[in-house]
């Protein structure tokens, strides 16, 4: 064989060897975009596969799924796992279907895009944005744009998924979590009540009890005797619902409500609560959206009306002489043992007994048996309050350090916000962005959390300090009292608990601490 010559050899061009990129393929779903179309973690993994087999240069190392996490934070599990992988070197290019899937929010995806990747030498592609950071024409402007479309488009879902809400209750499809109790939500759609026939029956005889004037106590005594789980209960057994939501049991007040529910004639009857701050309130039954003809009833018109006909009549009145005295303890008293407001019955002309409700109303094991006589406990608040000792000394509220705290934080978030603006412009470096960030949102949260505690002890300060007035006024000469009217009670009182054995504990108006057992 010919043998080439030193010349030949020195003219061969040698090629250089191609760099090969561990790809992480990143993947995000939230609770927004989960049933969009295009945005399954199904589909984004097909499009980021596909993107991968395409390029000779890439090798899939791993997958990273983020399910239910908002793009507008990054504090998320796979996200945060990638960011260790690459800097402990295992990956060197980061592949996603869209920006919107690696975030939505503006200045930190594009500190990540713009700063983290480059500095970390990754290569960042978002296939269907045609973004590829090895591409130099890619980015620019473009890219600003289309995190801050990102970022508009998360702020205004929730809009968007209220309005559906509404229009939904208004074309009277079924918009709860779970069913009431004698249906259950279609597998075809979750709009949709289908019967369920085991409970519709439980609900057609109860309907039927009602009606032929057995009380709601009987009702119970049936369900609790037959041995019929309650509703979420119920739910669990046939895997409609979580071990978590199986809880609760057959109450009056529940079948009671049941029993006034036009749901069980084919009427879909939504809307009963608004949103009201951080929980709901209830609205007046005429501004219920009631769509009828809905779904299959389970009792008939005629059935239901005479069940509410049943609870419009009167109740015969007690043959009494003398009239129902005001209850002094009008939401004050409550089970010391499972928290429930007592009630306040009449036992004679003038005599009235407080009792738990819950064995009778609720659950016969719920509770232990609790009552006290209204004048014994009268006698019993009274001699605690003639021993108490009023020389309590108020606190004066201090604002200035709460101004302090507030001018620090409105410092805080300043530099804050102008942080990636100097990341940008070169002022200041990668590490000293995170770092700096970092600290400031530390002490922002701390500033923001002692200004909460101020603003409390504050508001608690001057409410300690009005109370401790009027009741200063109230019990001047309580030596001399024989029996506590409603107006003292209700200023010296916030709550009572009553124990088996007739034991109370008492929270003063004017006090810190729960009164000590007697």
């Amino acid at each position: 064989m010919a043998r080439k010559s030193r010349k030949n050899l020195e003219n061969i061009e040698v090629q250089p060897k191609r760099k090969t990129y561990n790809v992480a393929a990143y993947i995000r779903l939230s609770v927004a975009d989960n049933g969009k179309k295009g945005d399954s973690l199904e589909t984004q993994q097909v499009i980021i596969n596909t993107y991968i087999a395409e390029h000779s240069d890439m090798e899939l190392c791993d997958v990273y799924i983020d399910n239910g996490a908002s793009g507008q934070t990054f504090e998320r599990p796979a996200f945060r796992q990638m960011l260790d992988d690459i800097e402990s070197g295992k990956i060197n290019c980061c592949v996603v279907k869209d920006l919107s899937r690696l975030g939505r929010n503006a200045i930190d995806t594009g500190y990540y895009v713009e700063k983290f990747f480059p500095t970390n030498h990754i290569r960042f592609v978002a296939v269907t944005d045609n973004y590829d950071s090895n591409d130099g024409t890619s980015g620019g402007i473009m890219l600003s744009l289309k995190n801050m479309v990102n970022e508009a488009y998360a702020l205004d879902v929730s809009r968007k998924i209220q309005a559906t809400y509404q229009l939904n209750i208004r074309n009277g499809y079924y918009v709860g979590k779970s069913p009431p109790y004698g249906y259950l939500i279609s597998p075809d759609d979750c709009h949709k009540l289908i019967l369920d026939e085991y409970s519709a029956e439980i609900v057609r005889k109860m309907f039927e009890m009602a009606a032929e004037k057995q009380g709601v106590s009987k009702i119970l005594n049936w369900l609790n005797d037959n041995a019929i789980l309650p509703p979420k209960r119920y739910l669990y057994s046939i895997g409609a619902a979580t071990e978590n939501e199986a809880r609760g049991s057959w109450n009056k007040n529940y079948i009671y409500s049941l029993l006034k529910n036009r749901i069980y004639c084919g009427d879909m009857v939504q809307g009963k609560s608004q949103k009201d701050g951080g929980g709901r309130k209830p609205l007046p039954e005429s501004e219920w959206t009631i769509t009828q003809n809905t779904h299959e009833p389970i009792i008939s018109r005629e059935l239901f009306a005479k069940v509410q006909a049943q609870w419009k009549e009167p109740k015969q009145k007690l043959n009494r002489t003398t009239p129902e005295s005001e209850n002094p303890f009008l939401q004050k008293i409550f089970c010391g043992h499972c928290g429930y407001t007592m009630f306040r019955s009449r036992t004679s002309e003038i005599q009235h007994n407080f009792r738990c409700p819950t064995r009778s109303v609720r659950d016969k094991s719920g509770c232990v048996l609790v009552s006290i006589n209204e004048k014994v406990l009268k006698e019993k608040l009274l001699r605690l309050l003639q021993k108490h000792n009023f020389d309590y000394v108020p606190c004066a509220s201090d604002n200035d350090e709460l101004t302090a705290v507030r001018a620090e934080l409105d410092k805080a978030q300043h530099f804050c916000r102008g942080l990636y603006e100097s990341l940008i412009l070169g002022d200041i470096t990668d590490t000293e962005y995170k770092q700096m960030k970092s600290g400031y949102e530390s002490k922002i949260a701390a500033l923001t959390e002692r200004e909460k505690l101020l603003l409390e002890d504050n508001y608690s300060r001057v409410r300690a300090k009005n109370k401790l007035s009027q009741s200063r006024e109230s019990v001047r000469d309580l030596n001399c009292v024989s029996d506590l009217t409603a107006e003292i009670i209700d200023k010296l009182v916030e709550r009572i608990h009553v124990y088996q054995g007739k034991r109370i504990a008492v929270k003063f108006r004017f006090a810190e601490e729960v009164a000590e057992h007697e």
